[in-house]
């Protein structure tokens, strides 16, 4: 809809001022009272016409009146005011209904090829409700990128090399000698349990099962090749890069408990994302890069360039230079290499893999981390805009009205799984999507169960259930199938205001999905789902569709065709169900 009118006012511009019209905007004004859609391109012409803009904003006006798909245009302190015409909002109606959801559709990413990099959590535990609200915000961005013609890549980077994994191994090797009663007889790895351990229950589970794989074989050390062979006997889907990448160790049971962990994390990832219907197209392991020489490639990039110097034992990136607060530690004095190193040649192999552009969703607290990462992308002369960041804020849970706390490595948490498993993946991706990503959510997960409008979830599902159970309705009693007969015809009959609304309403969806897409706000989906829902079932319950007027009938049958493909959609791109029957 914006687009037909840019085109209608950059005409009507040539032929009344004879210039290339400027860059305006075309949008919604926030009072609906004033008109379906506003242009400011009056003031943006000002200077090089030399005039006050409500003069312009008159001229152009009337100019516009002339135009067929206009009710009224009205000039009001420079700004220009449309009210679409009853006969274009039909004319367009019925392209909705002949094109379905193709009208919805336009070419804005011309195949520019985009990673999207999303969740990425430490696969030390269970995926939390902060990494599930990632998740969604994630998949929700990739979905309208696919519809709108973008070449997407789904990424995942697995943390699977620091401290954390080493922190992973000891905990789960406390807790097998634990199940053996032997957790005294190393009391190094109980100290370091106790102060930096992992604490949940997952942790004992994956003791467990180690147990049934290897017995007890990991309580003395010689035993350590016979357990890895066990593993891998037994047919787990164990990766040969975790246990071979680790180097030579003094406890080498520590570090192949650590394997077992992630292994069996990664897979619990996998199918908690799964059941949410989020599936990735690479899963990019942090050991590689060691393995593949990345980091020291990256390191020495940078050397050459003169971003690197040794002090205080350390190597040192100088990310001050461009923007960054201090300088970071690429290398510290004890040899090991820091996370920011690691997500410099990250970020760098993107860049060389030729992605016109990257979006990473990080969590709230990596704010800080930021203007580091952009600053290296400067030193490596790579565009400003290549990378986009934006925030996940983390979710509360509330049951029986009072919040459930949560730590992970104290082990008091909600996994995403439990959140599911209560509610299911169509109300938690939802209720996801209720707030902007970089503001606090509170899950109700009471809620979340409710069969009632207070339940967002429940009351648009239900606008596109009751649409189906009408159309079925009519099928069985008159013989007409709305989803084959041609109704566009009977729009012409619809002559109410809330009818009209509705129509507009639908219409209107295009151009608010489009900018969700440009904008990164996915989260404005349940918006106008809830909207038009609304406004659907305020007309439903004051209007009769079966057993009006036949030909009536068949225009609100129309009217509740297009509404549904509207639903439809919407429903899809943020990966929720839209069921026929509730």
């Amino acid at each position: 809809m914006k687009e037909i009118v840019r085109s209608r006012i950059e005409q009507a511009l040539g032929e009344l001022y004879k210039i290339d019209p400027p860059e305006f905007k075309v949008e919604k004004p926030k009072d609906e009272e004033l008109g379906d859609l506003a242009t400011n391109v009056a003031f943006l012409l000002s200077k090089a016409l030399r005039k006050n803009p409500n003069e312009i904003a008159k001229e152009l006006s009337e100019k516009l009146s002339q135009e067929d798909m206009f009710e009224a245009v009205e000039a009001v302190r420079g700004f220009i005011n449309l009210r679409l015409s009853r006969n274009f909002i039909l004319s367009e109606f019925r392209r909705l209904l002949s094109e379905g959801e193709d009208y919805f559709k336009e070419d804005i990413g011309r195949g520019l090829k985009v990673q999207l990099e999303f969740v990425s959590a430490n696969p030390t535990g269970p995926l939390h409700l902060g990494h599930g609200r990632g998740a969604v915000v994630g998949d929700a961005l990739a979905r309208l990128f696919e519809f709108y013609g973008f070449n997407i890549t789904r990424e995942y980077y697995i943390n699977d090399a620091g401290r954390q994994v080493y922190i992973l191994g000891v905990s789960v090797f406390y807790r097998y000698l634990e199940l053996f009663g032997k957790e005294g007889e190393r009391p190094g790895i109980k100290k370091l349990f106790e102060e930096e351990g992992y604490k949940g229950e997952y942790v004992i589970e994956i003791a467990k099962a180690l147990k049934g794989a290897v017995g007890d074989l990991l309580l003395s050390r010689d035993g350590v090749p016979e357990a890895k062979e066990r593993i891998l006997s037994y047919g787990f889907d164990f990766p040969l890069s975790y246990t071979s990448a680790f180097k030579p160790v003094r406890e080498p049971e520590v570090e192949l408990c650590s394997a077992f962990g992630l292994d069996m994390m990664m897979e619990e990832i996998r199918e908690d994302l799964g059941s949410m219907c989020v599936d990735f197209d690479v899963w990019f392991s942090e050991r590689s890069l060691y393995e593949r020489g990345l980091v020291d490639k990256l390191i020495e990039e940078l050397r050459e360039r003169g971003y690197v110097y040794e002090a205080e034992g350390a190597l040192w990136l100088k990310t001050s230079q461009f923007g960054d607060d201090k300088d970071r530690v690429l290398r510290k004095s004890d040899g090991t290499y820091t996370y920011f190193a690691s997500d410099i040649a990250y970020h760098w192999d993107k860049f060389k893999r030729g992605f016109d552009k990257v979006i990473d969703l990080w969590g709230a607290d990596h704010h800080g981390y930021i203007p580091r990462v952009k600053a290296s992308l400067k030193m490596l002369r790579i565009p400003e805009d290549w990378l986009e960041v934006y925030l996940i804020q983390m979710v509360k849970f509330f049951r029986e009205g009072k919040e459930v706390k949560m730590s992970k490595r104290a082990g008091t948490f909600v996994p995403l799984r439990e959140a599911l498993n209560e509610v299911g993946p169509d109300a938690v991706r939802f209720l996801f999507l209720t707030k902007r990503s970089d503001t606090p959510l509170d899950f109700d997960v009471d809620k979340a169960k409710e069969k009632s409008s207070d339940n967002p979830v429940f009351y648009v599902q239900y606008a596109h259930a009751r649409i189906s159970g009408v159309f079925r309705e009519v099928k069985e009693r008159f013989n007409l199938d709305p989803e084959k007969e041609d109704l566009s015809p009977f729009l012409e009959s619809l002559e109410e205001d809330i009818e009209l609304k509705l129509m507009k309403k639908t219409l209107m969806i295009k151009d608010e999905l489009i900018d969700i897409t440009l904008r990164r706000d996915p989260h404005l989906i349940t918006y106008f789902l809830i909207d038009l829902a609304g406004l659907f079932h305020h007309y439903y319950n004051h209007h009769r569709i079966i057993g009006s007027e036949k030909r009536i009938m068949k225009g609100r049958l129309a009217l509740l065709k297009g509404i549904r493909t509207a639903l439809r959609l919407s429903l899809k791109l943020i990966g929720v169900s839209a069921p026929e029957r509730m």
